[in-house]
């Protein structure tokens, strides 16, 4: 299989939260890359493929990070978001 990633991926388990119109869930990380991160939220998260959302994140040591992220996929595995600045990994 193809693998078209330009940056490896890092398992991490990092605490998430995303701004979906007026709420807020609450993720956590599956794996993480310098602009890219999986996570898995509840199911009736109401991520949208092809959406932006405000994407806080607490990475390890409690450093915070709050930027947009564009959902590129949803899956049972959880959604794929494509981050807009480069992530502490």
């Amino acid at each position: 299989m193809d693998d078209r990633r330009r940056h490896p991926r890092i398992p991490a388990a990092w605490p998430v939260r995303l701004q979906v119109d007026e709420e807020t869930v609450v993720a956590r990380t599956v794996d993480v890359s310098a602009y890219g991160v999986l996570v898995v939220t509840a199911p009736t998260a109401p991520l949208k493929v092809g959406h932006s959302y405000w994407v806080e994140l607490v990475a390890d040591k409690g450093n915070t990070l709050v930027a947009l992220g564009e959902v590129r996929h949803v899956s049972g595995k959880g959604a794929g978001l494509k981050m807009t600045v480069r992530l502490p990994v």
